[in-house]
Protein backbone atom coordinates (compact mmCIF):
# COMPACT_ATOMS: atom_id res chain seq x y z
CA UNK A 1 0.00 0.00 0.00
CA UNK A 2 1.36 3.42 -0.94
CA UNK A 3 0.53 7.01 -0.12
CA UNK A 4 -0.16 9.10 -3.20
CA UNK A 5 -1.00 12.74 -3.87
CA UNK A 6 -3.67 13.81 -6.31
CA UNK A 7 -6.29 16.40 -7.05
CA UNK A 8 -9.90 15.37 -7.37
CA UNK A 9 -13.40 16.57 -8.21
CA UNK A 10 -16.01 15.35 -5.74
CA UNK A 11 -18.94 13.77 -7.56
CA UNK A 12 -21.02 12.42 -4.71
CA UNK A 13 -21.12 11.81 -0.97
CA UNK A 14 -23.15 9.13 0.81
CA UNK A 15 -23.72 8.98 4.57
CA UNK A 16 -22.16 5.81 5.98
CA UNK A 17 -22.97 4.98 9.60
CA UNK A 18 -23.51 7.77 12.12
CA UNK A 19 -20.20 9.54 11.67
CA UNK A 20 -18.70 8.55 8.33
CA UNK A 21 -19.02 9.24 4.61
CA UNK A 22 -18.33 7.37 1.41
CA UNK A 23 -17.18 9.87 -1.19
CA UNK A 24 -17.00 9.27 -4.94
CA UNK A 25 -14.18 11.34 -6.48
CA UNK A 26 -12.99 11.75 -10.06
CA UNK A 27 -9.27 12.01 -9.42
CA UNK A 28 -6.57 13.43 -11.63
CA UNK A 29 -4.18 10.50 -11.23
CA UNK A 30 -6.38 7.47 -10.45
CA UNK A 31 -9.61 8.06 -12.37
CA UNK A 32 -12.88 7.41 -10.55
CA UNK A 33 -12.34 6.25 -6.96
CA UNK A 34 -14.35 5.89 -3.76
CA UNK A 35 -13.05 6.86 -0.32
CA UNK A 36 -14.24 6.04 3.18
CA UNK A 37 -14.05 9.16 5.34
CA UNK A 38 -14.19 7.92 8.92
CA UNK A 39 -15.49 10.25 11.62
CA UNK A 40 -16.44 13.04 9.19
CA UNK A 41 -19.31 14.17 11.44
CA UNK A 42 -17.32 14.19 14.67
CA UNK A 43 -16.69 17.66 16.08
CA UNK A 44 -12.90 17.60 15.82
CA UNK A 45 -12.66 15.81 12.48
CA UNK A 46 -10.05 17.09 10.02
CA UNK A 47 -12.25 15.81 7.19
CA UNK A 48 -15.34 18.01 7.48
CA UNK A 49 -18.37 17.09 5.31
CA UNK A 50 -18.25 20.60 3.78
CA UNK A 51 -15.02 19.63 2.01
CA UNK A 52 -16.98 17.03 0.05
CA UNK A 53 -19.76 19.13 -1.43
CA UNK A 54 -20.56 18.01 -4.99
CA UNK A 55 -18.10 19.49 -7.51
CA UNK A 56 -15.66 20.62 -4.82
CA UNK A 57 -12.09 20.47 -6.11
CA UNK A 58 -9.74 19.02 -3.51
CA UNK A 59 -6.13 17.99 -3.14
CA UNK A 60 -5.40 14.99 -0.97
CA UNK A 61 -3.03 12.26 0.09
CA UNK A 62 -4.48 8.76 -0.01
CA UNK A 63 -3.68 5.12 0.34
CA UNK A 64 -4.28 3.53 -3.06
CA UNK A 65 -4.40 -0.23 -3.40
CA UNK A 66 -5.24 -1.95 -6.67
CA UNK A 67 -8.47 -3.95 -6.83
CA UNK A 68 -9.72 -2.29 -3.67
CA UNK A 69 -13.16 -0.68 -3.82
CA UNK A 70 -12.70 1.74 -0.91
CA UNK A 71 -9.58 3.77 -0.18
CA UNK A 72 -8.59 6.06 2.69
CA UNK A 73 -7.50 9.69 2.75
CA UNK A 74 -4.72 10.81 5.07
CA UNK A 75 -4.68 14.52 4.26
CA UNK A 76 -7.10 16.82 2.41
CA UNK A 77 -7.58 20.46 1.50
CA UNK A 78 -9.55 22.60 -0.95
CA UNK A 79 -7.69 23.06 -4.23
CA UNK A 80 -10.10 25.71 -5.57
CA UNK A 81 -12.07 28.15 -3.44
CA UNK A 82 -15.27 28.81 -5.36
CA UNK A 83 -17.10 32.12 -4.86
CA UNK A 84 -20.66 31.41 -6.03
CA UNK A 85 -20.87 27.79 -7.11
CA UNK A 86 -22.48 26.47 -3.92
CA UNK A 87 -24.13 29.70 -2.73
CA UNK A 88 -26.01 30.90 -5.81
CA UNK A 89 -29.31 29.02 -6.15
CA UNK A 90 -29.17 28.66 -9.93
CA UNK A 91 -25.52 27.64 -10.02
CA UNK A 92 -26.06 25.16 -7.20
CA UNK A 93 -28.85 23.56 -9.23
CA UNK A 94 -26.38 23.16 -12.11
CA UNK A 95 -23.87 21.67 -9.65
CA UNK A 96 -26.40 19.04 -8.59
CA UNK A 97 -27.09 18.28 -12.24
CA UNK A 98 -23.36 17.90 -12.93
CA UNK A 99 -22.98 15.66 -9.88
CA UNK A 100 -25.70 13.30 -11.04
CA UNK A 101 -24.60 13.31 -14.68
CA UNK A 102 -20.94 12.61 -13.98
CA UNK A 103 -21.75 9.97 -11.34
CA UNK A 104 -23.77 8.07 -13.94
CA UNK A 105 -21.49 8.64 -16.94
CA UNK A 106 -17.90 8.29 -15.63
CA UNK A 107 -16.77 4.78 -14.74
CA UNK A 108 -13.10 4.51 -15.67
CA UNK A 109 -10.53 3.94 -12.92
CA UNK A 110 -7.76 5.05 -15.26
CA UNK A 111 -6.45 8.64 -15.27
CA UNK A 112 -8.04 10.88 -17.92
CA UNK A 113 -6.10 14.13 -17.77
CA UNK A 114 -7.94 15.87 -20.61
CA UNK A 115 -11.34 15.17 -19.04
CA UNK A 116 -10.14 16.31 -15.62
CA UNK A 117 -8.78 19.55 -17.08
CA UNK A 118 -12.01 20.16 -19.01
CA UNK A 119 -14.19 19.71 -15.93
CA UNK A 120 -11.94 21.92 -13.81
CA UNK A 121 -12.00 24.72 -16.40
CA UNK A 122 -15.77 24.56 -16.89
CA UNK A 123 -16.38 24.64 -13.13
CA UNK A 124 -14.20 27.71 -12.79
CA UNK A 125 -16.03 29.41 -15.66
CA UNK A 126 -19.44 28.62 -14.17
CA UNK A 127 -18.36 29.94 -10.78
CA UNK A 128 -17.18 33.30 -12.12
CA UNK A 129 -19.60 34.03 -14.94
CA UNK A 130 -22.12 36.80 -14.48
CA UNK A 131 -23.83 36.06 -17.79
CA UNK A 132 -26.72 33.73 -18.49
CA UNK A 133 -25.76 30.06 -18.13
CA UNK A 134 -29.14 28.52 -19.02
CA UNK A 135 -27.51 26.57 -21.87
CA UNK A 136 -24.50 25.44 -19.84
CA UNK A 137 -25.96 21.98 -18.97
CA UNK A 138 -26.43 21.34 -22.70
CA UNK A 139 -22.87 22.43 -23.42
CA UNK A 140 -21.56 20.18 -20.67
CA UNK A 141 -23.43 17.13 -21.96
CA UNK A 142 -22.31 17.71 -25.54
CA UNK A 143 -18.64 18.22 -24.66
CA UNK A 144 -18.61 15.32 -22.19
CA UNK A 145 -19.79 13.02 -24.99
CA UNK A 146 -16.50 13.83 -26.74
CA UNK A 147 -14.53 12.22 -23.91
CA UNK A 148 -16.95 9.29 -23.65
CA UNK A 149 -16.63 8.43 -27.32
CA UNK A 150 -19.95 9.38 -28.92
CA UNK A 151 -19.58 13.04 -29.85
CA UNK A 152 -21.89 13.87 -32.79
CA UNK A 153 -20.48 14.01 -36.31
CA UNK A 154 -21.01 17.76 -36.53
CA UNK A 155 -19.57 18.02 -40.05
CA UNK A 156 -22.56 16.06 -41.34
CA UNK A 157 -24.88 18.99 -40.55
CA UNK A 158 -26.71 20.84 -43.30
CA UNK A 159 -29.76 23.10 -43.01
CA UNK A 160 -33.04 21.17 -42.76
CA UNK A 161 -31.39 17.95 -41.64
CA UNK A 162 -32.35 15.87 -38.59
CA UNK A 163 -29.98 14.40 -36.03
CA UNK A 164 -30.02 10.60 -35.85
CA UNK A 165 -29.22 9.85 -32.19
CA UNK A 166 -28.54 6.18 -32.87
CA UNK A 167 -25.81 6.91 -35.41
CA UNK A 168 -24.69 10.26 -34.01
CA UNK A 169 -24.96 12.16 -37.28
CA UNK A 170 -27.25 14.48 -39.23
CA UNK A 171 -29.36 13.12 -42.07
CA UNK A 172 -31.57 14.55 -44.78
CA UNK A 173 -34.40 12.13 -44.08
CA UNK A 174 -36.02 10.98 -40.86
CA UNK A 175 -34.75 7.57 -39.76
CA UNK A 176 -37.17 4.68 -39.36
CA UNK A 177 -36.61 4.57 -35.58
CA UNK A 178 -37.92 7.28 -33.18
CA UNK A 179 -34.54 8.36 -31.80
CA UNK A 180 -33.88 11.58 -33.70
CA UNK A 181 -34.11 15.36 -33.27
CA UNK A 182 -36.43 17.42 -35.43
CA UNK A 183 -34.99 20.10 -37.71
CA UNK A 184 -35.16 22.91 -35.13
CA UNK A 185 -33.52 20.93 -32.30
CA UNK A 186 -30.93 19.64 -34.78
CA UNK A 187 -30.08 23.23 -35.65
CA UNK A 188 -29.81 24.04 -31.94
CA UNK A 189 -27.41 21.13 -31.46
CA UNK A 190 -25.27 22.35 -34.32
CA UNK A 191 -25.20 25.89 -32.88
CA UNK A 192 -24.19 24.49 -29.50
CA UNK A 193 -21.22 22.66 -31.01
CA UNK A 194 -19.83 25.92 -32.41
CA UNK A 195 -19.65 27.99 -29.21
CA UNK A 196 -17.31 28.33 -26.25
CA UNK A 197 -18.71 28.68 -22.72
CA UNK A 198 -18.37 32.49 -22.81
CA UNK A 199 -20.46 32.52 -26.00
CA UNK A 200 -23.37 30.55 -24.54
CA UNK A 201 -25.41 33.70 -23.76
CA UNK A 202 -25.46 34.42 -27.51
CA UNK A 203 -27.69 31.38 -28.10
CA UNK A 204 -31.12 32.93 -28.52
CA UNK A 205 -33.16 29.79 -27.94
CA UNK A 206 -36.83 29.36 -27.23
CA UNK A 207 -37.03 28.38 -23.51
CA UNK A 208 -39.38 25.45 -24.16
CA UNK A 209 -37.16 24.12 -26.93
CA UNK A 210 -34.10 24.58 -24.70
CA UNK A 211 -35.73 22.34 -22.08
CA UNK A 212 -36.72 19.85 -24.78
CA UNK A 213 -33.16 19.68 -26.09
CA UNK A 214 -31.85 18.86 -22.61
CA UNK A 215 -34.33 15.97 -22.37
CA UNK A 216 -33.18 14.72 -25.77
CA UNK A 217 -29.51 14.93 -24.77
CA UNK A 218 -30.33 12.76 -21.77
CA UNK A 219 -31.98 10.30 -24.17
CA UNK A 220 -28.83 10.43 -26.30
CA UNK A 221 -26.80 9.35 -23.26
CA UNK A 222 -29.26 6.53 -22.58
CA UNK A 223 -28.53 5.19 -26.04
CA UNK A 224 -24.74 5.34 -25.72
CA UNK A 225 -23.74 4.93 -22.06
CA UNK A 226 -24.24 1.40 -20.67
CA UNK A 227 -26.41 1.45 -17.56
CA UNK A 228 -27.40 5.12 -17.96
CA UNK A 229 -31.06 5.24 -16.98
CA UNK A 230 -31.70 8.97 -17.05
CA UNK A 231 -31.42 11.87 -14.61
CA UNK A 232 -33.73 13.42 -12.04
CA UNK A 233 -31.97 16.71 -11.33
CA UNK A 234 -32.80 18.19 -14.74
CA UNK A 235 -36.37 18.68 -13.45
CA UNK A 236 -34.97 21.24 -10.99
CA UNK A 237 -33.15 22.97 -13.83
CA UNK A 238 -36.45 23.42 -15.67
CA UNK A 239 -37.64 25.64 -12.84
CA UNK A 240 -34.40 27.42 -11.89
CA UNK A 241 -33.17 28.18 -15.40
CA UNK A 242 -36.48 28.84 -17.16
Amino acid sequence: MSSDKSRGIVLQQIRYSDNSLIVKVFTEHFGLQSYLIKGAFQKRSRFRPALFQPMSVIHFVSQQKRRRELHYMQEIGLEVHFHQLHQDMGKNAVVMFMSELLSHAIHSQEPEQDLFDFLLQTLQWLDLTGDSYASFPHYLMLELSRFLGFYPKINSYQPQTVFDMMEGQFKKHQPEHPYYLNETLSEYLHQLALVRPDQLPSLQWNPNLRRQLLVELINYYKLHVPGFNGLKSHEILKVILS
